[in-house]
């Protein structure tokens, strides 16, 4: 699962430098992203031909809402990677709208060993051991709000936790390699490296901090 990821107000500042400013104008935080929260994401240019000469090789970011939003009002803030093609919540956008959020760390807990009785659950930080920036995989949407406006949303894929972090829990956020975010973002959806992207991260990759 991820259920809450982190954004430095300094890689903060550098993506909102390529918005436009109504955009920039929805990011009213850096620091941990909760479901609900406005975040930079990555989009695919309109067509690698129109990627703006700001645009980072075909790729636009903009500032979009984290949750895909139900009826009830509850917001979808992960997508498993087993069923996403298939579930029809996800399918359109996964053929369509994939997306790459980016990320210096995500958050998960675990409950308190004995010794540590006053403590329910105990917070992680996990980030990857050469401290770079991770692109977790996500899809994005359109969808109407109260008074009838469209607007964007968006939500993290998650695949089975690897060895790393197994311990803290059984999923995880897919993170897509630098080299391979022209896949993600604009092969077509039965091409199997899709598939093969959508794996856990290899073993060694990541390192788990306690979080008080």
């Amino acid at each position: 699962m991820c259920g809450r990821f982190y954004v430095p107000e300094k890689d903060l500042d550098d993506f909102a430098a390529l918005v436009n400013k109504v955009e920039k104008d929805l990011l009213k935080k850096a620091g941990e992203m909760y479901p609900g929260d406005y975040a930079p994401v990555i989009t695919p240019a309109k067509t690698e031909a129109e990627a703006s000469p700001e645009s980072r090789e075909g790729e636009d970011v903009h500032i979009i809402k984290w949750g895909f939003p139900l009826q009830n009002g509850k917001l979808v803030f992960n997508a498993r990677a087993e069923t996403v093609h298939e579930k029809p919540l996800f399918k359109m956008p996964f053929a369509s709208r994939r997306c790459l959020i980016p990320a210096r760390g995500f958050f998960e807990w675990k409950d308190a060993p004995e010794e540590e009785k006053s403590k329910k659950r105990i917070k992680h930080y996990i980030t990857l051991i050469d401290g770079q920036m991770m692109y977790f995989a996500g899809l994005y949407w359109f969808f109407k709000d109260r008074e009838g406006v469209i607007k964007p949303h968006f939500t993290i894929l998650t695949t089975e936790a690897n060895e790393d972090i197994r311990t803290l829990h059984d999923r995880m956020p897919v993170i897509i390699p630098k080299d391979e975010h022209r896949t993600w973002l604009y092969e077509p959806p039965q091409n199997q490296r899709l598939l093969l992207l959508m794996r856990p991260m290899e073993n060694g990759r990541l390192a788990v901090t306690r979080s008080e």
